[in-house]
């Protein structure tokens, strides 16, 4: 997979690969329950089958789905406002604040069996050698999901966000005021500053400029700290790095891409196979430049310690 947004965890110990592929098939994502918000659960990587996961470079590719009743709130409110006009009207009172409350709860349950059922997925891959998982999702909602279910198939998934030992914000400030951008990078063409201090953090977001330009630098000289930095790295990925270290609008080089399909034997599952076992290489590089840059223990130094 050629991702286009990540987020990293570092692994606190190796996953038993074997075991977790025989539980994925055993968690599979189910029609949501008529009164239940959402379901969570494995899927197989192409639709109608029955391939639940890939193994490349001592790595692992799943892919989880969820599925929830697509009631929009304003469908809600609409309701509400028309059902305490009609009480008020027909009885003559003004409905309370609990009462409505308690109105909305039952609509929602009288509503939420014939709302529309939508399926979104998160695809990711665990690499057991160099101790992370890379999600490919920054929402906070489909991060938490995955990892309990991963919880649940496991009995236990211990994982930790990337622990830098220096602030990723202070660190590509550094980088743009001294013009020391670390070898194998190059600056992109985006940056977001803003104010460290400031109740309202005022935010600059400039585009279609070098970082290193006056215009970017001044403002950072003045006390305001990147928040957000396009990069290139190695000639094989363009993204930005943001300072909570998710990595988002990721580009693969054309060269990889290309490399992908001359190893394909041909067909979906075929094609997966060869771009993953690229990816998947790539981004345990990438994870290991990280670590470099931001002082971030991999587990083989932690083991070590």
């Amino acid at each position: 997979m050629f991702f286009k947004t990540a987020t990293l965890f570092q692994l606190k110990e190796t996953v038993d690969f074997d075991k977790l592929e025989a539980a994925l098939a055993e968690f599979p994502l189910k029609e949501v329950d008529s009164q239940d918000e959402f379901s969570f659960g494995s899927m197989p990587l192409v639709r109608n089958s029955e391939t639940w996961s890939l193994r490349s470079n001592d790595c692992l590719l799943m892919r989880f789905g969820k599925e929830e009743k697509n009631l929009p709130s304003s469908v809600v409110r609409e309701a509400l406002e028309e059902k305490v006009a009609e009480i008020e009207l027909i009885e003559g009172r003004k409905v309370g604040r609990k009462e409505k409350a308690d109105i909305k709860d039952e609509l929602i349950f009288t509503m939420r069996p014939t709302a529309y059922a939508k399926r979104s997925d998160v695809w990711m891959h665990i690499d057991n050698k160099a101790g992370f998982i890379a999600i490919y999702s920054t929402s906070a909602n489909m991060i938490e999901q995955a990892f309990k279910h991963l919880q649940t198939m496991l009995g236990s998934f211990p994982m930790t966000p990337l622990q830098a030992q220096v602030s990723p914000s202070a660190t590509m400030t550094h980088w743009l005021l001294m013009n020391d951008v670390p070898a194998s990078l190059e600056t992109g063409a985006t940056c977001d500053i803003q104010e460290p201090q400031t109740m309202d953090k005022a935010k600059i977001a400039f585009t279609n400029l070098e970082p290193l330009s006056e215009d970017v630098t001044r403002h950072l000289q003045q006390g305001m700290n990147v928040k957000s930095l396009a990069l290139r790295w190695t000639d094989k990925i363009n993204f930005v790095l943001h300072d909570d270290l998710t990595i988002r609008k990721v580009k693969f080089d054309d060269a990889i891409k290309e490399a992908a399909f001359n190893d394909s034997q041909g067909g979906g599952l075929s094609d997966m196979d060869a771009t993953f076992a690229l990816a998947s290489l790539t981004t345990r590089e990438l994870f290991t430049s990280l670590c470099a840059w931001f002082e971030i223990a991999t587990a083989e130094q932690e083991q070590a310690a």
